[in-house]
């Protein structure tokens, strides 16, 4: 049997009721078994973590996470860290999702979905430093997010 972590959600924005926090901590919870189903990517961490907490941020803290740890201080859709304590971490940027979806006619909350989906990928192994990696990812993350969208 393959392990499965277990999905923590954080959110402290307002605009966000508990009623959808808990339906997306339900539906990354279900969306991580058919991930872990899917090929390894070369980085794969996933199957041997006991959880993942994915935390919803603004861009401040997102930006300064992402100067701290990767040396480039502007703000990002995703930071995904792979502990050595059976523990992954994803950030996501609120900030970033909702400039995103307004600007190419999205909605808010399905965007900030998708960034969480994608760091469960990035986790599963999958790379986007490239044009081919970034194809590859995609592949998996679009039908999964689509699937599991609560």
């Amino acid at each position: 049997m393959t392990p499965r972590a277990a999905i923590y959600l954080h959110v402290d924005r307002p605009w966000f009721g508990e009623s959808r926090v808990a339906a997306w901590e339900k539906s990354l919870n279900a969306l991580i078994k058919e991930l872990l189903r899917q090929p390894k990517g070369p980085d794969h961490v996933l199957g041997e973590l006991a959880s993942v907490e994915i935390s919803v941020v603004d861009d401040e803290t997102i930006a300064r996470v992402h100067g701290e740890f990767l040396g480039d201080p502007a703000p990002t859709d995703v930071i995904t860290f792979p502990h050595g304590d059976g523990v992954g971490e994803i950030l996501v940027s609120a900030d970033t999702a909702e400039a995103y979806a307004a600007a190419h006619g999205l909605a808010r909350d399905e965007e900030l979905f998708r960034y969480m989906v994608h760091g469960l990928v990035h986790l599963h192994g999958y790379l986007d430093g490239t044009p081919e990696e970034r194809a590859r990812l995609f592949a998996v993350q679009e039908p999964l997010a689509a699937r599991y969208l609560p």
